[in-house]
Order: structure tokens, then C-alpha cells, then sequence
């Protein structure tokens, strides 16, 4: 309890980071993260996958897969999700709602 009042006064909510994780390692990864999310009564949650410019022409797969993902098997879990910008409107990371069913 304290920890969720804490994360809620300082903005602050778990994120998995998954760069250099190749795509099934990420999904899995990414599965396990938002169930434990979910059971631990987390609300609100980030995924960084990354640009893709360490990728093979520049390409972030994980960028596609895991909104893809979430959107499918992943909507169990997920509420809604939106990317997160940068200033050149570039994503590397998801915000994501959580169910609390």
C-alpha cells in the first residue's frame, strides 16, 4: 500500500526495459511483467523497447511487435496504451493502463 502512495505522489510506475531482448524473450518478458503488475495492483506501467537504431537498417522490430502484441494477447492485461514521444515525435517506450478486474 504504501508503495502504490508513494509511486502515485512522485509520478513513478514500473517499467520494463527490453532492449537487446529478441522477440519471443520480449513477448515472454512482457507477459510475466504485466501479470505481476496486475496481481501487485499496479494501475499504470511503461515498456521500453527501444528506436530500433541499433537494429539492422535502423528498424526497431520490438517497436511493432509489442503494441501489436498488446492489442492482442495482451489486451487481457492492458486497459489502453499509448505511445510515449519524444521531442522529434520518435516512440521507444508505451505507457500502458492497466484492468483491474
Amino acid at each position: 500500500m504504501l508503495r502504490r502512495i508513494l509511486r502515485s505522489l512522485f509520478n513513478i510506475h514500473p517499467t520494463l526495459d527490453l532492449h537487446g531482448m529478441g522477440v519471443k524473450e520480449a513477448i515472454a518478458v512482457t507477459e510475466r511483467f504485466l501479470r505481476d503488475a496486475v496481481d501487485a495492483g499496479d494501475s499504470q506501467v511503461r515498456i521500453i523497447y527501444g528506436k530500433g537504431r541499433g537494429s539492422p537498417g535502423g528498424v526497431g522490430v520490438l517497436r511493432g511487435v509489442i503494441p501489436r502484441w498488446l492489442e492482442g494477447e495482451g489486451s487481457v492485461w492492458v486497459e489502453r496504451y499509448e505511445r510515449d514521444l519524444d521531442q522529434s515525435g520518435d516512440d521507444g517506450a508505451v505507457r500502458i493502463w492497466l484492468r483491474s478486474d
